[in-house]
């Protein structure tokens, strides 16, 4: 029992160490990369889409997650997302298809289009604006819906709490003991 506890409370341990790792680099990697640029994680951006605009390949309101690519191995039909020269989002990512490939003076540039869209984006995008390529999309309604799950909180707060509350007082217990074995061998001692 004793070893099995202790096994499970270095198990804990390091995962709790490993998240706070984890937590501590995606904090850094916010504040590197400033105030209007998009934050990666380990190559890959999450974003939140807040238009309609490539409906319905990407739903309104869904998570997307881009991943760092270079430019030379972006192809037409790719969903790329970028820094908008639009001046309504001037600066603001953005996320469409590539329809047009264009190379100027060895300068690639991006000819885009919303799928909803009949007409092409105004601004080309170049090279240096590109954030990466679209992977893929996930509707918040349903992340949403299993975080408010009363199971979810349950099982990923409430266990883990009561897991490492119990292993805690085990610990404390045989502190507890070990005390109270050796003022026992020195009250012996003493006789």
């Amino acid at each position: 029992m004793k070893k099995a506890a202790k096994i499970i409370n270095r198990i804990v341990s390091i995962f709790l160490v490993a998240v706070l790792l984890f937590a501590g680099y995606i904090f850094v990697s916010v504040l590197r990369a400033g105030k209007d640029k998009v934050p990666d994680i380990f190559g890959y951006s999450f974003l939140q889409v807040a238009t309609g605009s490539m409906e319905p390949t990407i739903p309104t309101n869904s998570l997307i997650i881009v991943r760092k690519t270079d430019p030379a191995a972006v192809r037409v039909g790719d969903v790329i997302c970028f820094y908008s020269l639009d001046p309504k989002i001037l600066g603001k990512p953005n996320t469409h298809r590539v329809v047009e490939i264009q190379q100027k003076d060895g300068e690639l540039s991006f000819i885009t289009k919303g799928d909803a869209s009949a007409l092409e984006d105004t601004y080309p995008v170049s090279a240096d604006r590109l954030v990466g390529v679209y992977l893929k999309h996930i509707q918040i309604s349903k992340v949403m819906d299993v975080l408010h799950n009363q199971y979810f909180f349950f099982f990923v707060l409430v266990v883990p709490l009561c897991v490492i509350i119990f292993l805690e007082f085990l610990h404390v217990k045989k502190i507890a003991q070990e005390k109270a074995e050796k003022k026992n061998g020195k009250d012996s001692q003493e006789l």
